[in-house]
């Protein structure tokens, strides 16, 4: 039978052999969005800064050494760009699944073979995949079992990051902390990898560039 998992390797840790659903954000929501993720899990609260996080760990990182490393942000994007339009690749922006909840679910469902003209079965999917359906069942669209088996083998208390969870907004707060600063250094990396490999100078440029190729392929 069909299985599926979410898994955060790049292409070339990835399991051959299977479709991709490659889901991208923009860099500066990601990289809040793994401080908060590792903040009460891994250090606690209030133990590292923002800043003391993304330099020295976040934008620090490179090209994975081993298959227990993961790549950065950026050179995982990369790996997969090239194969954006590959038929077993369905390359989706964060964004847009957001925007266009019901229309992104329907090109998931159609490209995993399924029948994507049900509206009774996209209605399933689209409630099933709103904040509030998850926010309400948060254990069950979380990482709670490989946290556990995670933190066995780190040293970890049983229950660290237990508390924490990704289903929530990103609070209008949260994105304050992030100065102009530490946005313009996560450009920067952008632009010295991304950019000089896509040609696109920013996270917005590439979303555009991949629309315009989408429309010309008429996808």
């Amino acid at each position: 039978e069909p299985r599926l998992f979410k898994t955060h390797a790049w292409r070339g840790y990835c399991p051959k052999g299977g479709k991709y659903i490659v889901v991208v954000r923009d860099p500066h929501e990601v990289a809040l969005s793994f401080f908060h993720f590792m903040e009460g899990w891994f250090f606690a609260p209030g133990e590292l800064s923002l800043p003391l996080f993304l330099r020295e760990f976040w934008l620090a990182r490179g090209i994975p050494e081993s298959r227990m490393q993961n790549a950065s942000y950026f050179e995982h994007l990369l790996s997969w760009w090239p194969h954006r339009h590959d038929d077993d690749v369905l390359f989706l922006f964060y964004e847009d699944v957001v925007a266009q909840h019901r229309n992104v679910v329907r090109k998931v469902a159609a490209f995993l073979g399924l029948d994507s003209s049900d509206d009774s079965l996209i209605d399933t999917a689209v409630a099933h995949s709103t904040l509030k359906f998850m926010s309400a069942r948060s254990s069950q669209f979380d990482e709670h079992l490989s946290k556990v088996a995670r933190n066995a083998a780190c040293g970890l208390p049983p229950d660290a990051g237990a508390a924490n969870t990704k289903v929530r907004p990103t609070d209008a707060r949260v994105r304050a902390s992030l100065t102009a600063d530490l946005r313009e250094e996560i450009a920067a990396k952008w632009r010295e990898t991304v950019g000089v490999r896509t040609g696109a100078a920013t996270y917005d440029d590439l979303r555009r560039q991949y629309a315009e190729e989408c429309a010309a392929r008429g996808k």
